[in-house]
């Protein structure tokens, strides 16, 4: 009678497990994704608003890099492409990547400085990337040796310090370039505006930097247009709504970065995690219980401001970022009308 209990209870198991519907999300980023673990909280956040889901995360991460290299020097379109990609073209691009290094300038010069032209930067070394190309051609060594073929549901695109005023130039032009890939793998896209220009690092009583906010804003705006994303996360618009103030009051106490560290802090991550599981379901995350977000460098056991890694949030404090997460994400979509 026990073995057939046990036999029973483990036919149930697996039952609920294979009738949970897989959801396999790719993120393309940098520390901006890596700090906190963006894809984990995202990942925890859309579990439990959605406890049928099981999501699958994976990250392609190169510390303070952009779409840009992301696509042009570190083939990353490589992970959105694995489910068709062969074994012939990812040889090829690690040749690629291997005769990059032999330079200590890039391949096409004109592209590297029009684009940080467009981003209000000169003289920037190849060199300085050469690091990360290694690490690129270690990734696709990876991907040679065992590719999972996974065909992803979501691919997202991370900006940070690329947004351009001029269309079609930063992020603009290459998380788009990346965007087109995935749509012919079948993938939908999601855009993850971080605006670090935008994030305090003390109380303020008006929006902080709200020319980079309005500008990031409406590049999201015009991409969305363009690419019909899944979803776009508008960070600086929710963040620029909090420093406006709420109920008459004007700014807030609330900081989105480390005093001693140029990331976001665990707030920031909080609310990035919060505005994700809106901009992607529909739904509001009011009424969820993730209150907590904890750091992922540490120093001597510490966050960058020598506080805990782990901030759980108050419940008055968790209730206003879930709301004014909703409400980013439904002026956005309101804007795009």
């Amino acid at each position: 009678m026990l073995l057939k209990i046990a036999i029973t209870f483990l036919v149930a198991t697996s039952a609920v497990t294979s009738t949970a519907e897989e959801l396999n999300i790719l993120f393309l980023g940098n520390s901006f994704t890596a700090r906190h673990d963006i894809a984990g909280l995202v990942e925890q956040i859309l579990e439990e608003g959605d406890p049928g889901t099981d999501v699958k995360v994976q990250r392609v991460i190169y510390g303070g890099q952009n779409m840009f290299k992301h696509s042009s020097f570190y083939f990353s379109q490589s992970f959105i492409e694995q489910n068709t990609l062969t074994q012939v073209t990812i040889n090829n691009r690690i040749e690629k990547m291997k005769e990059f290094l032999k330079n200590d300038t890039p391949p096409k010069p004109e592209e590297w400085n029009r684009h940080w032209s467009s981003v209000g930067k000169a003289n920037v070394p190849f060199a300085g990337i050469h690091k990360h190309i290694s690490a690129a051609i270690k990734n696709h060594e990876s991907l040679l040796r065992n590719n999972p073929k996974t065909k992803w549901d979501y691919v997202v695109l991370q900006s940070w310090r690329d947004v351009s005023e001029q269309p079609n130039q930063g992020y603009e032009r290459y998380a788009t370039k990346l965007a087109k890939i995935a749509k012919t793998q079948g993938s939908e896209v999601i855009l993850y505006m971080t605006s670090p220009e935008t994030q305090n690092q003390k109380p303020v009583t008006q929006p902080y930097n709200v020319v980079s906010a309005n500008r990031d804003t409406a590049v999201g705006l015009r991409m969305a247009k363009d690419l019909q994303p899944k979803a776009v996360i508008p960070v600086p618009l929710a963040i620029k709504n909090i420093q406006t103030g709420d109920n008459g009051k004007p700014g807030t106490d609330l900081v989105f970065r480390y005093q001693n560290d140029g990331h976001p802090n665990q707030t920031c991550a909080f609310l990035v995690a919060n505005l994700f599981y809106t901009a992607i379901t529909g739904k509001s995350p009011e009424g969820l219980t993730f209150n907590s977000v904890t750091e992922t460098k540490l120093k001597k056991g510490k966050d960058p401001d020598g506080g805990n890694p782990t901030v759980v949030f108050e419940n008055d404090e968790k209730i206003y970022l879930q709301r004014m997460s909703r409400e980013a994400v439904l002026e956005f979509k309101g804007k795009q009308r």
